[in-house]
């Protein structure tokens, strides 16, 4: 059975203000990303790690999502303002580099994907 959005919100508390219906299409759009060939064990957290990650990438999540790590920050300063993000990870494929749920997806992604064979 795949996650629920109560469950999404209850491993992730950012997107608990996150309208279940929205949560509900995330996790659906993940489900087409990790598929039976997965460790069973990794099928679950895989899904909702992509699910967050489209979440955050909309902007959803609120501050606690950014304060969270999501964005990635590299420095936060009070007065007059000033936030840092760590640049997106060039290197991982699509937007995965661009929040921190995308970096801990492709980990998993990486662990379940098949090898490559020379030949």
């Amino acid at each position: 059975m795949a996650p629920t959005p109560a469950a999404l919100k209850a491993r992730f508390p950012a997107f608990a203000p996150v309208p279940d219906g929205t949560v509900a299409a995330a996790l659906a759009e993940a489900e087409a990303r990790v598929d039976a060939a997965w460790a069973a064990a990794d099928r679950d957290p895989a899904r909702m790690l992509y699910a967050a990650h489209l979440l955050t990438l909309d902007g959803l999540g609120g501050p606690e999502g950014v304060l969270a790590g999501a964005l990635d920050l590299r420095a936060l300063r009070s007065g007059t303002l000033q936030i840092e993000r760590h640049p997106p990870d060039a290197t991982l494929p699509g937007t995965l580099g661009q929040t921190s749920y995308g970096r801990r997806f492709h980990e998993l992604m990486m662990r379940n994907g098949p090898g490559i064979v020379v030949v």
